[in-house]
């Protein structure tokens, strides 16, 4: 989970461009498990997750040039995550005998023809998804994935246990991934995409 305190990222994004490695440090600090999360699902090796969040952001610091004309870091990480998981598996599958579905998953993925209307419209299903659950399965997700609070730090806010704090964030992540691979066009695209933006 990221910190909680309030950054300013439009400025941090200009700071990492003109090379301040304190502030790099910070930007992957807040996302780097985002990428190692998804590596981590398809690839089931801690070794090779890790690589694979290394190799994106050192790609990030020798184009940081970049950053100082991205909007928004999150999908622009998404990019270039994506681009580098799906190239890193396929030399994976040639290397040693991967499951036939990555290919074909990771496959969908790099052929989608309009990947901003697509995320759009997986926001979209995820902010239905999420009016959806109960109240408190609301609140909870409201908590961990918008403000950024920890298990503990909502389980004090909340006046709950933290096992409850677990089920309600489980049972709602569960349900926004079911509801969006009954219903958009792109599956692999959405899960991959809610994954490294910090949806589920």
């Amino acid at each position: 989970m990221f910190p909680a305190q309030p950054y300013d990222e439009t400025v941090l994004l200009v700071s990492v461009s003109e090379g301040d490695e304190a502030s790099f440090k910070l930007l992957f600090e807040r996302h780097w498990d985002r990428v190692y999360s998804v590596a981590l699902t398809f690839t089931k090796s801690d070794m090779i997750a890790e690589e694979m969040v290394q190799d994106v952001f050192v790609k990030i610091w020798l184009h940081r040039e970049q950053l100082s004309s991205v909007r928004k870091f999150s999908d622009y990480l998404f990019i270039i995550a994506k681009n580098h998981i799906i190239s890193a598996l396929r030399k994976k599958i040639v290397e040693e005998p991967f499951a036939d579905h990555l290919v074909e998953y990771f496959t969908e993925i790099s052929n989608v023809p309009d990947q901003q209307l697509l995320c759009r419209e997986t926001e979209a299903l995820v902010s239905q998804a999420i009016k959806k659950l109960p109240p408190q399965q609301q609140l909870v997700y409201f908590l961990s994935r918008q403000q950024g609070l920890s298990i503990d730090e909502i389980a004090s806010k909340l006046s709950i246990s933290k096992n409850t704090v677990k089920s309600h964030l489980t049972k709602a992540l569960h349900f926004i991934r079911q509801y969006l691979l009954t219903r958009t066009r792109a599956e692999a695209f959405a899960i991959l995409y809610c994954i490294i933006v910090g949806i589920l």
